[in-house]
């Protein structure tokens, strides 16, 4: 769990802070693609509608589930992930939004408990989308269900 908030943590900072309907979404971390730490798929870059302005190249830790999007016009990124191995997703962005547990409610607890899936932190990610918006966003949506509490 800890490898996972200080993943996400060090993504969200390296693009820095602050409209909606994502942009661009990169799968960054995928657990099924291989079980041992490795380079994660770098974000977009450079672009109008890009957060990052340069890109870096991440690192996966072994079982992390990480996504993340741009917000519109390059405003904010919000990232959704969990671990194969956890029982709780993670959502931020940003745009003000910490990098914290989803609610149960809204999702935060895996379907099944120690085999959380990229499925999963994908929903996440439409969470800390939707949360951006809300914290002064644009419009557009990343899911159809509930903001995550902050």
């Amino acid at each position: 769990m800890n490898k996972i908030t200080l993943a996400t943590i060090a993504i969200l900072g390296a693009f820095g802070a602050t409209n909606i309907a994502y942009a661009a979404t990169t799968v960054i971390c995928d657990s099924t693609s291989n079980s041992a730490a490795k380079n994660g798929t770098a974000p977009e870059s450079g672009g109008a509608s890009n957060f990052m302005v340069t890109a870096i190249q991440p690192k996966c830790s072994a079982n992390v589930n990480l996504e993340g999007r741009d917000g519109a016009n390059g405003s904010f990124y919000a990232v959704g992930a969990n671990s194969a191995k956890g029982k709780s997703n993670f959502a931020g962005h940003t745009n003000g939004g910490a990098v914290a547990p989803l609610s149960q409610a809204d999702g935060g607890v895996c379907t099944v408990p120690g085999g959380c899936t990229l499925a999963e932190a994908t929903a996440a990610a439409g969470k800390a989308t939707d949360a951006a918006a809300a914290a002064g966003g644009t419009g557009g949506s990343g899911s159809e269900e509930s903001a995550p509490s902050e």
